[in-house]
């Protein structure tokens, strides 16, 4: 069976609707899957530790996280 995950449309992600810049569905992990090195810069995704919980899907104001199979 294969892992669940997201990926992250880079082409939606608009930080101006993150508070100074910090991604929301970052902060919305408890996994800590979605990583951000900085305010303002776009996160990464460590899918190897993602549950599927689809919380940061909902906690993505500009709806560019997505979830795969």
């Amino acid at each position: 069976m294969p892992n669940k995950s997201i990926i992250i449309n880079y082409d939606h992600c608009n930080f101006k609707q993150c508070i100074d810049g910090v991604c929301r569905a970052k902060s919305a992990c408890e996994k800590k899957v979605l990583k951000q090195e900085a305010p303002f810069e776009p996160p990464y995704v460590n899918t190897g530790l993602c549950l599927g919980c689809n919380k940061c899907i909902a906690e993505c104001p500009s709806k560019a996280i997505e979830k795969t199979r």
